[in-house]
């Protein structure tokens, strides 16, 4: 067997064991999720090797968190990041990453906000560790998190309201280029 063959049998191992955990987990949200509206994100392209990923509508993310935090066949206790994804004109996803330390569980959960309508509610009241996260994309997309406890500037300085480093339309923001993108070729 050649190397190439023994590091695709274990890339195909490690796939099929992600994925017989994604369904497990999948099958247990969705017996003891109530009320939420939750899709399991299915296109390969978008998919994770660590994360099922799933997607809300950003109404449902207090009542989505606050039952996989306190369910005890999910027990999602540790926010392991909290950030942004600016899609220029589809409009701004917010990115949850979660783990439960008891199940050994990883979730991604994502929520759509549309540009006209940046705000979704702070979960800094299931996840204490939510606050800085939140204020950091806060900053960095200019997310309003409705209900947060603390939303002052934590990176930049306190007078810069309107400038948000990380998205797209920022007028700093570097013009991302491809390697070998715009070169004529040789003859």
């Amino acid at each position: 067997m050649s190397e190439n063959d023994a590091s695709q049998q274990v890339d195909s191992f490690i796939d099929d064991k992600t994925s017989d955990l994604f369904d497990n987990l999948w099958n247990i949200i969705e017996k003891h999720i109530n009320d939420v509206s939750v899709t399991r994100i299915e296109a390969e392209e978008k998919m994770s090797k660590v994360d099922l990923i799933v997607s809300i509508d950003k109404k449902d993310i207090i009542n989505l968190f606050t039952q996989l935090r306190k369910n005890e066949n999910l027990s999602f206790d540790y926010l392991r990041c909290l950030t942004a994804v600016d899609l220029q004109d589809q409009g701004v996803e917010v990115v949850y990453q979660l783990y439960s330390m008891d199940k050994k569980f990883n979730l991604t959960v994502k929520s759509m906000l549309s540009n006209d309508d940046l705000n979704i509610e702070s979960v800094t009241s299931i996840w204490r560790g939510a606050n800085w996260h939140e204020r950091e994309t806060s900053e960095m997309f200019g997310i309003i998190f409705n209900n947060h406890p603390d939303p002052r500037n934590l990176l930049l300085p306190e007078d810069m309201l309107d400038v948000f480093p990380l998205r797209k339309s920022h007028p700093l923001a570097e013009i991302e280029v491809l390697q070998g993108e715009d070169i004529e070729p040789s003859n």
